[in-house]
């Protein structure tokens, strides 16, 4: 691994925040507690404990590491335990053109793929008076997004490949946050609209996931994608209170859940069965996991959107 790709991930596994906004980012809006550490990869820390401010800051800053810093037969056990695969950035960027494909009505929108690789569009991405479709810049950064089982959030934000180690520059990320982003970016024409814009576009992006360690992680990597893009806009780092309610909206959109149950790890689902990657152990109690609608400023359950769909 070249060293700038070894100092920038040695920068996500210090989780360079205060204990204030650590503690949001921590926090699991469903039980009301921190989220779990939900595997048994750091003995003797049980698996159904929280994961607590002391554990993963000062001597302990390095105990949860980024996949790629973790020891190949810790990757493979994963991968055999927890079906943990992660998806290397060339296949994420194809993947989310196809979504905008999809919306826009023709290809390479924000960038030309080329084998494992790809070259950023150049120019303003064409918004309204361009489009057949009629959509504007707003309609786009509107849009809600989710990543199923998200691990580090790879589809998210992109500031790294999760596979490889390399280091992605601001101009050429290609996760569906990253493209919002650019896209306020290349409309906003001051700070208040740029702090509305990246609140919205913040807003509308989702994920979960299962194991704590990665759902920290995923956290991290939006706000710290929050942090990189403010300081290029505002010449500035963000405010700890600008900071903070990035963060408490990452901690909504970005949720621990078993998949199976559309509930907290442990729990029992409603047919009081639980999730195959834990039927070993004893469930406890119910917690049907929640999510917030910014839209209407409320609180739903998940497993209330699939019945809808459903219907």
């Amino acid at each position: 691994m070249e060293h700038s790709e070894q100092e920038h991930l040695t920068k996500i596994q210090t989780f360079p925040f205060s204990e204030k906004i650590l503690s949001a980012l921590l926090a699991d809006r469903t039980t009301g507690k921190n989220i779990l550490w939900a595997t048994d990869d750091y003995a003797p820390i049980n698996a159904k404990s929280q994961i607590q401010f002391s554990q993963i800051t000062g001597t302990n800053s390095d105990r949860i590491k980024p996949r790629i810093q973790k020891q190949k037969e810790e990757q493979q056990s994963r991968t055999r335990n927890k079906a943990e695969v992660f998806t290397p950035s060339w296949i994420c960027n194809a993947q989310n053109n196809l979504i905008d494909e999809a919306w826009f009505g023709r290809k390479n929108i924000f960038n030309t793929e080329h084998e494992k690789q790809w070259k950023t569009s150049p120019g303003k991405i064409p918004f309204s008076k361009d489009m057949d479709s009629g959509h504007t810049w707003q309609d786009y950064v509107k849009l809600s997004r989710l990543e199923v089982a998200c691990g580090e959030a790879p589809y998210l934000v992109s500031r790294y490949d999760s596979v490889t180690g390399r280091s992605i520059k601001l101009s050429e990320r290609i996760g569906l946050l990253d493209r919002k982003m650019r896209v306020v970016l290349e409309n906003v024409t001051n700070e208040a609209e740029y702090l509305l814009w990246t609140t919205i576009a913040f807003q509308n992006i989702y994920g979960f996931e299962l194991q704590g360690d990665n759902l920290l992680l995923a956290r991290v990597n939006l706000l710290l994608s929050f942090n990189e893009y403010t300081k290029h806009f505002f010449k500035r780092l963000p405010t700890e209170e600008e900071q903070f309610k990035i963060a408490e909206i990452i901690s909504w959109n970005l949720w621990q859940m078993d998949g199976l149950t559309f509930s907290t790890p442990f729990s029992s689902g409603d047919d009081g069965e639980q999730g195959f990657l834990f039927e070993e152990m004893n469930t406890v109690e119910n917690f049907p996991c929640k999510i917030m609608d910014w839209k209407e400023n409320k609180i739903l359950l998940y497993k209330s959107l699939l019945k809808k769909r459903r219907t």
